[in-house]
């Protein structure tokens, strides 16, 4: 009697094999939604303790902490709202390093500034966690001082939207004019407090993603990654100009002032704007941007964090940046 050889056949082998390709392709796309789940639930943990350190420094100083931005090339020193955080959330030791009386950028507090700060960067960033941001007077600029935040707070609504009929128009100058209408940290102003956010700190966002900084992302693709030949101004934790103006973008994330709200870009271009911008000045560029999937997280003034999808209108997501315009808000839940 002739016995049957032991193993596989080559047919069999291949058909094993075959099972294998199509159990893998079946089982990776699962687990990389499972490794984004986890990514995004870290980012939003992130969120929280920063708006938890928002609630204690308000408790602490009966105010919201901002950034000092004094207007112009020779307004200093500035210091980021971030910076006066660092102790509420951990970090006392770097904001210890920090001397208050000297630029974020002046040589002396430099060790401080680079320091990177993981509760500060969302874990599904492409980008390198140590990476550097860049003094943005520098010709030519270089990435040497101030690790990056994907985080920043709203200061306000840019007027030149409202003067496009493309949010309502919530503040006016002492000419009767459309201007820059306030979110909860509004820059300079050292009396904001959560007595001022009138809308509701449920309804009022306090901190929105904007990540990859300062490498300029369009659309979930970097433009390049030459910094010299594009980027965002603003990206360093230690920078008042890392605080998001919201202007709005064309769809296609190259245009400033249009309809979309989140996700077209993480800013605007200031190498191909030149510096200082030639509208914004000194200020910075960055806007709401995420590497989630058709949302962006945001922290609000109550200490929820909530994501806002992509589709979002600007007019409806300038009325949650905006701390006292009355409007209705969109229901984001």
């Amino acid at each position: 009697m002739l016995r049957k050889p032991a193993g596989f056949t080559l047919v069999e082998l291949l058909v094993v094999i075959a099972i294998i390709g199509v159990l893998v392709a079946l089982l990776l796309p699962a687990v990389q939604a499972a490794r984004e789940a986890a990514r995004r639930g870290q980012c939003a943990n992130n969120l929280k303790q920063l708006g938890l350190a928002v609630q204690n420094y308000h408790d602490a100083k009966q105010a919201v902490p901002v950034s000092a931005r004094p207007v112009g090339l020779t307004g200093l020193p500035r210091i980021a709202a971030v910076t006066h955080l660092l102790e509420y959330m951990e970090s006392g030791n770097v904001r210890g390093a920090f001397d208050l009386s000297k630029n974020w950028g002046h040589p002396d507090n430099r060790q401080a500034v680079n320091s990177r700060i993981a509760t500060l960067q969302c874990p599904s960033s492409p980008e390198d966690a140590a990476r550097l941001d860049g003094l943005p007077e520098n010709s030519p600029w270089a990435a040497e001082i101030g690790s990056p935040t994907d985080y920043s707070p709203t200061v306000w609504v840019d007027r030149r939207l409202a003067d496009a009929k493309l949010v309502d128009a919530t503040a006016t100058d002492q000419a009767g004019n459309p201007a820059d209408s306030p979110g909860i940290m509004e820059y300079n102003n050292t009396s904001s407090s959560f007595k001022m956010v009138t809308d509701g700190l449920s309804n009022t966002i306090l901190f929105a993603e904007s990540a990859g900084r300062p490498a300029l992302y369009r659309r979930n693709t970097q433009v390049t990654s030459d910094l010299l030949a594009a980027r965002v101004n603003g990206g360093g934790w230690c920078r008042p100009a890392s605080d998001i103006l919201v202007f709005g973008l064309s769809a296609d994330g190259v245009q400033e002032v249009g309809q979309c709200a989140v996700n077209c870009a993480n800013g605007s271009d200031v190498v191909e704007s030149g510096y200082p911008h030639p509208y914004l000045s000194t200020y910075g560029t960055s806007q709401p941007y995420s590497f989630h999937s058709g949302v962006v997280l945001h922290a609000f003034g109550d200490g929820s964090v909530r994501p806002i999808n992509d589709s979002i209108d600007i007019r409806e997501y300038a009325r949650l940046v905006t701390r006292a315009g009355e409007e209705l808000t969109p229901d984001i839940q």
